[in-house]
């Protein structure tokens, strides 16, 4: 479940960049829209990894990425609790012939185990791109179980 302390270890919810909202709670389900590396609205890291982003910085990227989507799911829990993240989904603005998808990945995986414990671990895809909005080198999106009331 998730601890009252969660909310102080994250980024105050993202402010949409367009004509959505951050996450949606359907039933027991709480999907995100896809988050990429932002601080304060604004990007922190761009360009394609492989070329213009090394792999550690886009790991650390995937890290910032993940906690603004962490945020922006726990935002539309209206009192309920956050069980576990099921599904992680991670887009790497990859250079051509990049292979290294899974290690940029492993940066939101990481963090969100640290701030959840085994309900951070999720299935997860990682995919190669050829481009994201903004120029963002990872956007992630995540999929969460709402704890039954």
């Amino acid at each position: 479940m998730l601890s009252d302390r969660l909310s102080e270890q994250l980024p105050p919810p993202p402010r949409p960049q367009g004509g959505y909202v951050p996450a949606v709670r359907h039933g027991d389900l709480v999907v995100t829209a896809g988050m990429t590396p932002r601080v304060d609205g604004a990007l922190t890291h761009r360009g394609r990894v492989g070329e213009d982003v090394s792999v550690e910085d886009a790991r650390s990227a995937a890290a910032i990425a993940v906690a603004n989507a962490l945020s922006a799911a726990v935002s539309v829990l209206e009192g309920a609790q956050l069980e576990r993240v099921v599904h992680l989904a991670v887009y790497v603005n990859a250079a051509e012939g990049f292979e290294q998808h899974t290690a940029v990945a492993d940066g939101a995986s990481a963090r969100l185990q640290e701030l959840l414990g085994e309900a951070g671990a999720a299935s997860r895809a990682a995919v190669g791109v050829t481009s994201l909005p903004g120029g963002a080198c990872v956007e992630v999106v995540l999929t969460c179980g709402v704890a039954p009331a």
